[in-house]
């Protein structure tokens, strides 16, 4: 893959990432201040759907993204084999478990951004919003 193409690629990979949060925090600001009443049930509901289909359709791309990446990458000519290999490949962690394909460290900090972004979210619509 060229650079541009890299490059491309990268752009639209933050702006997946970006997407998905400004979405979240849209989603959770209508669904907290604008949409409190009966009448409005209906909307909810079409929102929501639309909300999941959008964050669906990120995580479907982002997962494109990075299986083509891993693709590239398992197709690049390998070093000749040595024990120095072997001993990078063991201090790089690639015999490490994965979860959901993250290693142990990045689900955790996945986990504290998602927790982070909840209080967040949540602090900021009750100082909006203070009265419901």
């Amino acid at each position: 893959m060229d650079a541009k193409a890299s490059s491309r690629t990268t752009i639209f990979e933050y702006f997946l990432y970006s997407a998905i949060i400004l979405e979240t925090a849209l989603a959770a600001f209508v669904y907290k201040v604008i949409f409190r009443g009966a009448d409005l049930m209906s909307l909810n509901v079409s929102l929501a759907i639309i909300y999941f289909g959008f964050l669906a359709w990120a995580i479907l791309q982002l997962n494109q993204l990075h299986r083509k990446r891993k693709l590239q990458e398992a197709t690049k000519p390998e070093p000749p084999d040595g024990p120095l290999e072997t001993v990078a490949m063991l201090e790089s962690g690639e015999q490490e478990r994965r979860v959901l394909g993250l290693t142990g460290a990045q689900f955790v900090v996945v986990l504290i951004v998602f927790a982070a972004a909840v209080v967040s979210f949540s602090w900021a619509l009750t100082i909006l919003h203070p009265d419901k």
